[in-house]
């Protein structure tokens, strides 16, 4: 069949024809196409249908029959009006075979307003020319709906209110024109719909309030720049499939739809610029996934969204130049791994379960704080996500520390360490300083974990591996949180400087030693005078001079000294970097 030309002419021959189905008619329709430069590219013979003869079958067999015919100004409105009935009471029909015909009309093919029960619908390999294709009202149960291979020119589609239980519903392989196509209150209960490969061209496509229960695909369907509106609509039962899907320039709104139950498939599906609104959408017990969509330059919007024990998976998406929102949403799991973004992201979230931007690349401003009344996200992973950008994201309102922490076993503890460094860098050109040191603590934590948890070498390089840790956690992390806090260095100082004064104290009492003066008795001090005042002296290295130290003192001494001198240096060296940033 011809499907794409851009002129035709029909000629009328007085011979009878027969279809391959059995049907006879008493003319044949000789049907000439041609392309846009004249040129012939096919000729295809049809069976001439009489109208009357139709609209007698529809009154006597409730059949319309009508395989490989050329049929004008078909209207069961039409019948209708010659029936004296009313324009809108439903006819009840057996079936439509229509497969392989050619309709021509100058307004609309009109089945409007029928009924069809454990019956058939036929209208494959069908060529509609001339007005809309128009189904809008009827009713179908347990019937098979096939405008498989179609080609729609010079008009829309009015498939309005129409109502389907069980059964199925396919516009495979169709042609449709540039004209609106109309699905709005549509209900397809338990009827799978199939617009697989479905060229829909130009023109808006209304399925706003739609129900759909059996499933729905779209799979590599060619969408011109018309909107597409699924606000309203509802899809529940078997999953949905946009995969592949090529949506031209136009917008995709899906404002306050339902998804309940469903896997919602976007896979590989490519978007010019249009705007992507998902503003309100519920998505419920399911999975709505995005992996290698080419988003373009336009806005994908998911504010408000609530995703209920659901993910949300844009992994490599090609989301560069695409102006991503998810303000106030709600989403179970987000996964944005592999994903490059060249403009403001706002993930002002309420609530999630986990966010992973893993080898994610972020060239602008990702905003993550917290909006009024939301909750800090129990996991982020940021495992080599490259920042070239920056990150607003408040380190105690959202939990930081414990959203990565919260990893467990998915990353190490080098990759914690990473992360922790790479939010250390940020909060640094952020000039939040304050947040910079946590960071940096919990990145030298981490890195000290990986070291000590490490299965190189033998027992030997084991033992080594924990000393070291047992070592940094002791001298750099419970002494002054890795040169971060002069306040728990001082700390530090005070607890040396008393336990090495009860220290002598205890020497002098049990005869071991003794702290002697050496400018006369009189000078001399009391016991526990002689004890801080001789450990203070020790302590900040002042030098001697009225006292010293006799016996094991003296090494107590030394060792005082040499603690003293490196805590004062590491002292000196945390206030002084707190200060001069």
């Amino acid at each position: 069949m011809h499907r794409r030309f851009h002129h035709y002419t029909v000629k009328t021959l007085p011979k009878s024809y027969t279809s391959k189905l059995g049907t006879q008619y008493s003319q044949t329709a000789v049907i000439h196409f041609f392309d846009s430069e004249n040129h012939d590219i096919g000729t295809i013979d049809y069976g001439l249908a009489e109208l009357e003869d139709v609209y007698n079958a529809i009154e006597n067999d409730q059949e319309v029959i009508l395989d490989e015919a050329y049929v004008r100004n078909f209207s069961i409105t039409a019948w209708r009006r010659l029936q004296l009935k009313d324009k809108k009471e439903l006819v009840a029909l057996k079936r439509i075979v229509a497969n392989r015909s050619f309709f021509e009309v100058s307004r609309i093919i009109d089945f409007s307003y029928i009924q069809i029960e454990e019956g058939e619908i036929n209208f494959r390999d069908t060529i509609f020319l001339g007005g809309d294709l128009d189904l809008h009202h009827s009713r179908f149960t347990n019937t098979n709906v096939s405008f498989e291979y179609i080609a729609l020119h010079k008009g829309g589609i009015n498939f309005s209110e129409l109502k389907m239980k069980g059964g199925s519903f396919s516009m495979k392989n169709a042609i449709l024109s540039n004209h609106e196509k109309y699905f709005q209150y549509a209900r397809f209960e338990d009827c799978p719909v199939d617009f697989t490969n479905c060229e829909f061209k130009g023109g808006n496509i209304n399925m706003v309030d739609t129900y759909f229960s059996g499933g729905v695909s779209f799979k590599v369907a060619q969408i011109g720049d018309g909107r597409i509106g699924f606000q309203f609509a509802k899809f529940s039962g078997k999953d949905v499939s946009f995969d592949r899907v090529n949506f031209g320039k136009g917008d995709i709104d899906f404002r306050t739809t339902e998804f309940n139950g469903v896997k919602v498939n976007f896979n590989r599906s490519i978007a010019d610029d249009g705007f992507w609104d998902f503003t309100g959408c519920e998505v419920r017990n399911g999975k709505m996934t995005f992996k290698k969509v080419g988003f373009g330059f336009g806005r994908v919007d998911f504010s408000e969204t609530i995703f209920e024990k659901s993910d949300l998976n844009l992994s490599r998406a090609e989301t560069m130049d695409a102006l991503l929102i998810f303000e106030k949403a709600n989403i179970y799991n987000l996964d944005l791994s592999y994903c490059f973004f060249n403009r403001y992201l706002n993930f002002r979230m309420s609530k999630a379960c986990s966010i992973d931007m893993s080898n994610a690349v972020v060239r602008d401003i990702l905003d993550m704080h917290l909006p009024e009344g939301g909750f800090p996200v129990p996991i982020i992973n940021f495992t080599d996500m490259s920042l070239p950008g920056l990150l607003y994201i408040d380190w105690r309102k959202n939990e930081v520390e414990k959203a990565v922490y919260n990893q467990k076993d998915k990353t190490t503890y080098y990759q914690k360490a990473t992360q922790f460094l790479m939010l250390k860098e940020n909060f640094n050109r952020n000039g939040q300083y304050d947040y910079e040191d946590l960071a940096y603590v919990e990145y030298r934590r981490s890195r000290a974990r990986s070291r000590r948890n490490r299965n190189e070498g033998g027992v030997w390089a084991k033992i080594k591996d924990h000393s070291a840790f047992i070592l940094d956690k002791l001298l750099l992390d419970y002494t002054g949180l890795y040169g971060t806090s002069p306040a728990r260095v001082f700390g530090t100082m005070i607890l040396f400087y008393v336990l090495f004064s009860l220290m002598y104290i205890l020497i002098i009492v049990t005869g071991a030693g003794d702290i002697v003066v050496s400018v006369g008795a009189e000078y001399d001090l009391s016991l526990w005078s002689k004890g801080f005042y001789h450990s203070a002296i020790t302590m900040l290295t002042i030098g001697y001079g009225d006292h010293f130290p006799v016996g094991p003192a003296r090494g107590l001494s030394a060792i005082q000294g040499f603690v003293g001198m490196l805590l004062l240096s590491y002292f000196t060296v945390s206030l002084v970097h707190k200060i001069l940033r």
